[in-house]
């Protein structure tokens, strides 16, 4: 299949979707989180605070150029059942207030002083990762239909 069947893009910028983001730890165990994301300039990304010296396995993956997996979906069958997934390199990224208050605003009902001190804030990092491989499908009425996949950035949804 050449192309998806929906339009990821327009999918991926549905309010209030979390992305489900996947990384390795130090010790190579499995870590998983929920966060807030938007997707633009073919990327990915997202806003992560800084907690202390505890270890973060997705900035790790960020600060050294590892792959992250990631998965936006809906589920609410039988009518809205959709999914992204994709894997590719992190990397971090120099501070962008406009950025990152971007990101926020997909998910909180307004804008605040307090927001915007978080945006800023030198305890949270910007981070970005790269599609390079993935899938997009679609179930409406449950419905098996065609998966499209990608395994180089130049073929995947956010390239066009």
């Amino acid at each position: 299949m050449d192309r998806p069947i929906f339009d990821v893009q327009g999918f991926l910028d549905e309010p209030r979707l979390p992305a489900s983001v996947a990384a390795t730890t130090g010790r190579g165990k499995p870590a998983l989180a929920m966060m807030w994301f938007v997707a633009e300039e073919r990327r990915l990304w997202f806003h992560t605070p800084v907690l202390d010296d505890r270890p973060n396995p997705f900035l790790d993956a960020a600060r050294h150029n590892r792959d992250v997996a990631v998965m936006i979906a809906t589920f609410a069958p039988p009518d809205d059942v959709r999914q992204v997934r994709m894997t590719g390199p992190a990397r971090l990224e120099t501070k962008d207030v406009a950025r990152v208050r971007r990101i926020y605003e997909r998910y909180i009902p307004g804008w605040s002083p307090d927001w915007a001190d978080h945006a800023a804030s030198p305890n949270a990092l910007l981070w970005s990762m790269s599609p390079d491989r993935g899938m997009a499908a679609t179930y409406p009425g449950l419905e098996n239909r065609p998966v499209f996949r990608w395994s180089a950035p130049a073929d995947g949804p956010l390239n066009s």
